[in-house]
C-alpha cells in the first residue's frame, strides 16, 4: 500500500518522546513498520522535515516542533492519521501546549482515534477530552475498586486529580521533617547527608527550580560523589548524554527537576529523594513513581517543612488502605504493604555537613562565576557565526520564504489579556469577589482601600516636596508605612490573646462577679442618659431645670379650698388624688375597659 504516517505520539518532553522511539525501533524491527523522532533542541530541521515527507508509519513527537513543520514544511501533514495518542496528558497542558495541542488536533482527520494516557487527570484535560474524544470511554487500571463518588476509576484518576493518591504497592514513603528554622544550608546539608550516608547508589534527587539542582551538582561534586543533573538549562545532548550515563550506572545520583518526573523508564532506581515537597500532590506521585515500578520494590525520602506538611494527608490515608488490605489478605510483608515511615537524621550530622557545605562555599562561587564567563563566551561565539553566516548568505537567507505560526505575537497577548479576565470572572464567582463578601468584610476592604489610596496620596505629597526642597513634618508623621501596619497589626493579636487568656483562666466566682460590675456600670450609664434635661447634658442649665422637674403641690393656702359648713364627708376637694393609688371594693369600673382586659 502506499505509504502514509497512520499514528502520532505526543509527549510533553524530548526524553520522553526519545524513549517512547527507542522503544518503538525495537518493536519495528520485528515487523515492516518505520518510526521517527521530531523533537526540539536539534539544528536538523531539514533532516527531519525530508523524514517526515518519506511519510513514516509512526511518529512520536513534541508538539512544537511538530507544529513547526505542519505550518512551514511543505509536504508535511496528518491527512492520513488513524491513530492520536497524548501521553501524559495532563503534563502537556500544563507545560503550556495547550494551543499547539489544539491547533494539532484540528490538523488531524476526524475518522481517527483518540488515546490519552496518564497516572493523573487534570481538570484541564477535560477541555480536551471535548475538543479531541467522542463518547469517550475512561479505563483505569488500579488495585482500588472504586474512587472518588462511587466511580470505577481509582481516586489518581478522577478529573480534579486532587481527590486521592495512588502509589506502587512495594513503596516505602519515608518523610524528614525540616523545622521552620532550619531552611537554607540545613535542608542542603540534610539531603548531602542522605546522599553520602544512606542512599549511595541509583537514586534520582529532584528539585523545584533548576538553579538549586545546578548548586547540588557542584557541591556534590565537591563531596566526591558521582553525578549527574537533568534539567531546562542544558543542551539536548547533554540532557540525553545524563540520562543515559545514569541509566549505563556510570553515575550514581541523578539532580533533575520535574523534566524526569513524568514517563522515564530507568531500569533499576533503588530511591527517590525529594529536596522538597512538591506544591501539588500529583507531582509527588509521578517523581516517587520512577521507583518500584513493574512490581519491585522502591523507596522514597522527602524533605517536608512545615508550609506543606498539610499534604501529606492524601499520601498517609492510601498507605492506610494499602495497610488494611494487607492485613485482610494476611501474609503480607511491610513493604507490600505500602508503609509510611518517618526519618530522622542526628543534629549532629547536619550540623558536620552544614559546616562542610559553608568551608566550599568559596570554591562554589569560583564554580559559578567560571561557568557564567564560559556562557558568555558561547554566547558571544554563537552571535559571531551568526553574524558571519548572515554576512556570507545573506543572498539564500533573503530567498527562503518566512516561517510562520499559527499565532502572532499580538494574538498571544490578546489570548493571554482573555484568559486572565476569564480567571478573574471564576474567582469572583466562586467567592473572592466584593460582592460575595458580608457586609463587615467588604467594609473592611473598603476602608483598607480608602487608607492605601490616601497613604499614596501623601507619599507623593512627600516626593513632590523633596524634589522642590521643602520638609513636610506632619505629612510625615501621618504618612503609615508597610511596617507600622504589621507592628500594629502583631499588637492587636497580642491584645486578642491576652484577653482570650484572661478569660480562659477566670474561675465562675470572677465571671460572676465581672458580669455584676459591667451591670452596674450599665444602670450608672443609663440613669446618667435620663437626667439629662431637653437641652443637654445635666450640669447645664440646672437652674432652668424643667424637664423633668418636681411637680408642685397644693398645699398653699391661697390655693386651698373651703371647708363646707355642712359637713360632707363625700367629697373632699382637699384631697389630692395620687395616680395608681387603690380604689374601693365598690369602684366605679368602666365595662369597655373591663371587656379588654
Amino acid at each position: 500500500s502506499n505509504a502514509a504516517t497512520r499514528a502520532l505520539v505526543l509527549a510533553p518532553t524530548r526524553e520522553l518522546a526519545a524513549q517512547c522511539a527507542g522503544m518503538m525501533t525495537g518493536l519495528c524491527g520485528h515487523c515492516d513498520l518505520r518510526a521517527a523522532l521530531v523533537v526540539g533542541g536539534t539544528k536538523n530541521v531539514a533532516a527531519q522535515a525530508a523524514e517526515l515527507r518519506t511519510r513514516p508509519d509512526v511518529v512520536m513527537a513534541t508538539p512544537g516542533r511538530l507544529l513547526d513543520h505542519i505550518t512551514n514544511s511543505p509536504g508535511v501533514h496528518l491527512d492520513d492519521l488513524e491513530f492520536l495518542i497524548l501521553d501524559e496528558a495532563d503534563r502537556l497542558l500544563d507545560l503550556g501546549f495547550q494551543d499547539e495541542v489544539h491547533e494539532i488536533v484540528k490538523s488531524c482527520p476526524t475518522e481517527r482515534q483518540t488515546m490519552l494516557f496518564s497516572a493523573t487527570m487534570g481538570t484541564k484535560v477535560d477541555d480536551l477530552i471535548k475538543l479531541s474524544l467522542k463518547r469517550p470511554v475512561r479505563i483505569a487500571v488500579s488495585d482500588k475498586k472504586k474512587g472518588r463518588k462511587g466511580g470505577d476509576a481509582p481516586a489518581s484518576a478522577t478529573p480534579d486529580g486532587t481527590g486521592g493518591v495512588e502509589v506502587a504497592p512495594r513503596l516505602q514513603q519515608e518523610f524528614v521533617r525540616v523545622r521552620s528554622g532550619n531552611e537554607g544550608a540545613s535542608r542542603e546539608a540534610m539531603l548531602l547527608a542522605l546522599l553520602t550516608r544512606t542512599f549511595k547508589s541509583r537514586t534520582i534527587a529532584f528539585f523545584d527550580t533548576k538553579s538549586l539542582a545546578h548548586r547540588m551538582m557542584i557541591v556534590c561534586g565537591l563531596c566526591g560523589i558521582h553525578c549527574a543533573e537533568l534539567h531546562g538549562n542544558l543542551t539536548q545532548t547533554q540532557r540525553l548524554e545524563a540520562l543515559e550515563a545514569f541509566r549505563e550506572g556510570e553515575v550514581d545520583v541523578l539532580l533533575a527537576t520535574d523534566l524526569a518526573a513524568r514517563g522515564l523508564d530507568v531500569p533499576g532506581v533503588d530511591a527517590v529523594v525529594n529536596f522538597e515537597m512538591p506544591n501539588q500532590v500529583s507531582t509527588y506521585v509521578h517523581r516517587i513513581g520512577r521507583t518500584a515500578r513493574a512490581g519491585r520494590g522502591g523507596r522514597s525520602c522527602t524533605l517536608i517543612g512545615e508550609g506543606r506538611r498539610h499534604l501529606m494527608k492524601e499520601v498517609i490515608k492510601d498507605a492506610a488502605e494499602k495497610s488494611r488490605d494487607a492485613a485482610a489478605k494476611g501474609g503480607a510483608t511491610s513493604a507490600q504493604a505500602g508503609v509510611i515511615r518517618s526519618r530522622t537524621i542526628p543534629p549532629a550530622v547536619v550540623a558536620h555537613f552544614v559546616a562542610k557545605i559553608a568551608s566550599l562555599e568559596p570554591h562554589i562561587k569560583e564554580v559559578l562565576t567560571a561557568e557564567a564567563v564560559a556562557r558568555m563566551d558561547r554566547i558571544a561565539e554563537m552571535e559571531m557565526t551568526r553574524a558571519k553566516n548572515i554576512i556570507e548568505h545573506s543572498d539564500e537567507i533573503k530567498s527562503r520564504p518566512k516561517k510562520e505560526w499559527f499565532a502572532s505575537e499580538k494574538q498571544k497577548v490578546s489570548a493571554k489579556e482573555a484568559a486572565a479576565e476569564k480567571q478573574r470572572m471564576i474567582e469572583e464567582k466562586v467567592g473572592k469577589g466584593k460582592h460575595r463578601m458580608t457586609r463587615k468584610k467588604r467594609r473592611m476592604r473598603e476602608a483598607k482601600e480608602e487608607m492605601l489610596r490616601a497613604q499614596d496620596e501623601v507619599r507623593q505629597e512627600l516626593e513632590e516636596a523633596e524634589a522642590e526642597g521643602k520638609e513636610l513634618r506632619k505629612k510625615k508623621s501621618k504618612l503609615v508605612t508597610d511596617q507600622i501596619m504589621k507592628t500594629s497589626a502583631r499588637a492587636q493579636k497580642k491584645e486578642a490573646a491576652r484577653k482570650s487568656k484572661e478569660k480562659h483562666g477566670k474561675s465562675v466566682q470572677d465571671e460572676d462577679a465581672e458580669s455584676e460590675r459591667k451591670h452596674r456600670e450599665r444602670e450608672k450609664k443609663r440613669k446618667a442618659v435620663t437626667a439629662m434635661d431637653s437641652l443637654g447634658a445635666g450640669g447645664l442649665f440646672d437652674e432652668e431645670k424643667v424637664a423633668f422637674s418636681k411637680k408642685k403641690t397644693n398645699a398653699g393656702s391661697e390655693n386651698k379650698a373651703a371647708q363646707s359648713s355642712y359637713g360632707f364627708t363625700d367629697f373632699d376637694p382637699n384631697r389630692v388624688l395620687r395616680k395608681g393609688a387603690k380604689k374601693g371594693v365598690g369602684a366605679f369600673k368602666s365595662k369597655k375597659k373591663h371587656k379588654r382586659r
